[in-house]
């Protein structure tokens, strides 16, 4: 199983895992979390602004969006964001 390069599971590592009936299964395994100091950027929500666009904008990659989503844990809704929104977005680390 490839973890996409945009995902956020790509530097986690695989392992094969017995599921219910006994069958192997490749798993993704979790990370301990790491202290860490991150850059980042203030942005401010325009109307009728996705998700999609600006994770592309700062990312290079529209399905991105889930790094900036994982640092606002504020915001519940990322379907449509209101205008006005201020949020933190990750720029690489410190």
């Amino acid at each position: 199983m490839a973890v996409s390069r945009t995902s956020r599971y790509q530097r986690n590592e695989t392992a094969l895992v017995p599921d219910r009936n006994g069958q192997l299964q490749l798993a993704v395994m979790q990370r301990p979390p790491v202290d860490q100091s991150l850059r980042v950027s203030d942005y401010r929500w325009r109307a009728a602004e996705r998700v999609d666009a600006v994770a592309a904008q700062y990312y290079g990659s529209e399905t991105s969006w889930w790094m900036y989503a994982e640092a606002n844990p504020r915001v519940l809704d990322w379907t449509q964001p209101p205008a006005g929104l201020q949020i933190m977005v990750p720029r690489g680390v410190a």
